[in-house]
């Protein structure tokens, strides 16, 4: 399949925007360890989580707000505005490192217990102060719930090379590249650097691309007025068998069995840092059984009001906060007893923060979005304009 040059605007998928919100709240909840709400969440279900999902529909919106600048317009200023749209994560990253860093530190200082900056990786930060902060500004030292922003500032940055790859070889031969990168980051344990701690990224970027290009493929085709994988019953079929066979392995606790299966590590590896096999095809057959729900499904119905619609319009912001609130609440469950009671009140006022933030960037949206011109005339005005162009 190849990029067609003209296309009529592609009316925005307001699906995307609500499995981004589901994803959202989930990873504040997943952020959250030890309170109960955390066994809700879609990781107890199968072995994919929140963060395959953000990444994929992360490569469905880039598709659609940068493929069609790219190839139909200038691909010189799509690059740019990626490249500044990975500026901007890194300024998020670099912002909520020294927000959370303060957090913890304050805590400390007001408490006088040195527990709380033993947390989230803080050990390379008090004994090698100068190390970790250069490591800090060049994404090589990542804290812990702080390493998702790093990989996919990464990714916009391989984007107009994924972008050109299509250009040239179309979505098959992206894919095929991609793939290629992918098995030899996971066969090979290709990875970034960390400095000054030994090992690599958490989330590898050379081995999420994979996904994000795949994200970005279903993008593209959908753009163009295609599916990527059409439907077909047997592989729908197969999709659901598969994530059932998750769901019952999952939930029985099986880890380990798969160690018995005459295949290559990787292959059998439940691995988040390379995206190993069982994860990626969990989170490609979750995509394809939702992507062709019934047409009478809700699913297939989503507006631009849904709640999680909401949330998933204004990913970063929202992102961002929940990552502050959910290590503040960690910070603030670190010496107390369990309790379902205060754990609870966390969740729900979290999730409460969550949805009036979107609504006031909603509205804020609203308030100053660009007032049309033939709006801002005066009644006069206008009849004069409706004259002209009745005479002309």
């Amino acid at each position: 399949m190849t990029v067609s040059s003209r296309r009529s605007p592609t009316p925005r998928d307001h699906r995307i925007d609500f499995y981004r919100g589901i994803a959202l709240l989930m990873i504040f909840v997943n952020h959250v360890p030890g309170v109960l709400w955390e066994h809700f969440t879609s990781r107890n279900f199968g072995f994919s989580d929140s963060a395959e999902l953000f990444v994929f529909l992360a490569g469905v919106s880039c598709a659609l707000a940068y493929g069609r600048s790219f190839f139909e317009r200038s691909s010189l200023i799509a690059t740019i505005r990626a490249f500044r749209r990975a500026g901007v994560l890194y300024l998020n990253h670099i912002a909520l490192t020294m927000v959370v860093v303060s957090l913890y530190a304050f805590a400390s200082l007001a408490t006088g217990d040195g527990r709380y900056l033993m947390q989230l990786g803080f050990g390379y930060f008090l004994s090698r102060p100068v190390d970790t902060l250069a490591g800090i500004a060049t994404l090589g030292h990542q804290f812990a719930y702080l390493n998702i922003l790093p990989m996919y500032a990464v990714l916009l940055l391989m984007l107009p090379l994924m972008l050109g790859l299509v250009r040239r070889l179309g979505l098959p031969g992206l894919l095929g590249v991609s793939c290629v990168v992918w098995l030899a980051c996971g066969l090979l344990r290709l990875n970034l650097p960390n400095h000054p701690n030994p090992g690599g990224w958490q989330f590898n970027p050379f081995a999420w691309q994979f996904l994000f290009a795949i994200g970005l493929a279903v993008g593209l085709a959908k753009a163009g007025g295609q599916a990527l994988v059409a439907y077909s019953r047997p592989l729908y079929i197969a999709a659901l068998a598969y994530l059932s066979v998750s769901f019952l392995f999952v939930s029985a606790s099986l880890w380990g069995w798969e160690q018995a299966l005459p295949l290559p590590a990787f292959a059998v590896q439940f691995d988040k840092t390379y995206v190993s096999p069982p994860r990626l095809l969990h989170l490609l057959a979750l995509v394809y059984v939702f992507a062709h729900a019934p047409s009478h499904s809700p699913l297939q119905r989503v507006g631009r009001d849904n709640p999680f619609a909401l949330l998933g319009r204004h990913s970063l912001p929202v992102f961002a906060v929940g990552t502050v609130l959910s290590l503040l609440a960690q910070l603030l469950r670190l010496n107390r007893e369990p309790s379902l009671a205060f754990d609870t009140a966390l969740i729900v006022l979290g999730l409460g923060v969550h949805f009036a933030l979107a609504l006031f960037l909603d509205w804020w949206r609203a308030v100053n979005a660009p007032v049309p011109v033939a709006d801002m005339a005066s009644p006069r005005e206008r009849d004069a304009a409706a004259g002209v162009r009745a005479r002309a």
